[in-house]
């Protein structure tokens, strides 16, 4: 009994399997994919909003030139080191374009805005007295492009590098040979910077919201001030002032993405 069990079972799978049977019963194709969850999508654009921190560096020093028939003489007068930080609000726009799998670039335009006013008395040089220096530094407007790698599907990594162009009114004052003498000087200075960053899609579901921190490192050109004390037929005298600023920012930003803001991520 358990051997016709045995040979009728055999029997019946290879019935099964020949191509009659099989042409008969339904096939079974390619196993179909199947879209379990959603991935952030990073092509598009954008607009941000945010608060930051600078931290400025600032190396000053001044000399007295005299030039005449004879040849010239330089004195230096004094120089100094400092730093002084302030906070600022930001606005940021711009476009990513995601290549590649995991890579995004991208361009943008930040807007900074936040003043701050420094005032110092570096002293007297020689024979100019009650030399009074300050300085209100405003607005800086920053053009560049950022790189980087998604380490998730909901995380990028990036550096960034561009031009910057920072607005400052300085105003120096002092007395000389009796008489005190008032330069008033605005100034759009520019330079350049290189940054680091990470940001994050928020959780909540189709927002299109992320958080971005930032870290920037800039340099702006050197600032060079000729101010005459006298003046003749066959000679010169004047001050020269030299400013060199090194400025180091952090800022967090809350970033709205435009258009689609996410795509099926298949299970593979």
């Amino acid at each position: 009994m358990l051997k016709t069990l045995v040979v009728g079972g055999a029997a019946a799978l290879v019935l099964m399997t020949s191509p009659a049977v099989a042409d008969g019963m339904p096939g079974r194709g390619p196993v179909p994919i199947v879209a379990c969850c959603a991935a952030p999508i990073w092509t598009g654009a954008y607009v941000g909003v945010g608060v930051g921190g600078a931290f400025a560096t600032r190396d000053r020093s001044a000399k007295e030139i005299f030039e005449d028939t004879t040849g010239r003489t330089v004195t230096p007068l004094w120089g100094d080191h400092d730093g002084r930080s302030r906070a600022f609000g930001t606005v940021t726009l711009g476009y990513d374009q995601q290549f590649g799998g995991p890579w995004v670039a991208g361009v943008f335009v930040d807007y900074d805005f936040g003043n701050r006013n420094d005032r110092s008395r570096p002293g007297d040089l020689v024979d100019v007295a009650d030399v009074r220096l300050s300085q209100k530094d405003g607005h800086a407007w920053s053009i560049g492009g950022r790189l980087g790698i998604l380490s998730s599907p909901s995380t990028l990594l990036f550096i960034s590098t561009g031009w910057t162009r920072v607005s400052t009114d300085a105003d120096l004052s002092f007395v000389f040979n009796g008489t005190e003498r008032n330069f008033s000087v605005n100034r759009d200075r520019d330079g350049w910077f290189v940054g680091a960053g990470i940001e994050t899609k928020l959780g909540w579901l189709g927002s299109g919201f992320s958080l971005r921190g930032e870290y920037r490192f800039t340099r702006l050109n050197d600032d060079h001030r000729s101010f005459t004390l006298e003046e003749g037929v066959d000679s010169n005298r004047r001050l020269e002032f030299d400013r060199d600023i090194d400025v180091h920012t952090v800022r967090a930003v809350l970033v709205y993405k435009f258009g689609p803001r996410e795509q099926p991520a298949p299970v593979k």
